[in-house]
């Protein structure tokens, strides 16, 4: 059954802070907290429904709800060599500089726990060792809940590294059925990147003006680790195992006449 249609719903709230401190300086930041809530999502179920005549069972949080997140943006205009006549080749060169810089801060996106493993049989047992636990021929479904609790967010970057959940943890269900574990129950490391750009005009003639920019993508290199592998047919269940980019440096020049 292929169908187009899902729910979701969101709350939250904004506060906003913008503060110029003098004509030189302005600065603005802004904190949201929110929740988003459906019932499907492509980036943590690959859009399949558990049962798709439970629709209940897959309501959850979203895959790209963010319970925190903090926005900082600032401009600095350089008072520096400002005045054209005092120093005429200095003010050319490194007067007239603007530095903006903006700083995103987030507490991670939730994560669903799945096996995209074949159903099969274990022939003495009789119990499926596989996954596709609810045998519809779909892949993706979820185990049964932990029977004890479990840490469900708030890992450190080592722990990431080398595997926040055992597979050993999450209960198979009995052949054909659907497990009882929700979706997205875990949340992913945080996020924390800051973007600078520096960039000058320059008046080439009457007609004639300029553009030198440098900017610096995630420009104190941190190392954001992307959501870990929450496959349990994968040997890498639990352990992040890729990075978002990397610091990134671009320099551009236009003219504009």
């Amino acid at each position: 059954m292929i169908q187009s249609t899902s729910n979701s719903i969101y709350h939250g709230a904004t506060l906003s802070v913008k503060r110029a401190l003098g004509s030189a300086v302005n600065l603005q930041g802004s904190y949201t907290y929110g929740k988003a809530i459906d019932d499907t999502d492509g980036e943590t179920d690959n859009t399949n429904w558990q049962n798709a005549w439970n629709r209940r069972a897959e309501r959850g949080l979203a895959g790209f709800d963010v319970r925190h997140r903090l926005n900082l943006v600032g401009v600095w205009n350089m008072p520096f060599f400002r005045e054209r006549n005092k120093v005429p080749i200095a003010h050319w060169v490194l007067g007239g500089w603007q530095l903006s810089g903006l700083a995103i801060f987030d507490n991670g996106t939730p994560m669903t726990v799945t096996n995209g493993a074949a159903f099969r049989l274990d022939p003495n047992t009789r119990l499926n060792i596989g996954g596709d636990y609810n045998a519809d021929n779909t892949g993706g479904d979820r185990p049964n809940a932990p029977t004890t609790s479990l840490q469900t967010s708030g890992w450190s970057r080592q722990q990431f590294l080398t595997g926040i959940l055992p597979v050993a943890a999450f209960p198979i269900p009995l052949p054909g059925q659907d497990g009882n574990l929700g979706r997205t129950t875990y949340r992913g490391p945080g996020f924390a990147q800051t973007d600078l750009s520096l960039a000058k005009n320059f008046r080439l003639s009457e007609r004639v003006r300029a553009n030198l920019r440098g900017d610096a993508f995630n420009a104190f290199n941190r190392v954001n680790l992307n959501n870990p592998v929450l496959d349990l047919s994968s040997a890498n269940f639990g352990k992040s195992t890729g990075t978002n980019t990397p610091r990134l440096i671009q320099l551009g020049f236009r003219v504009s006449f």
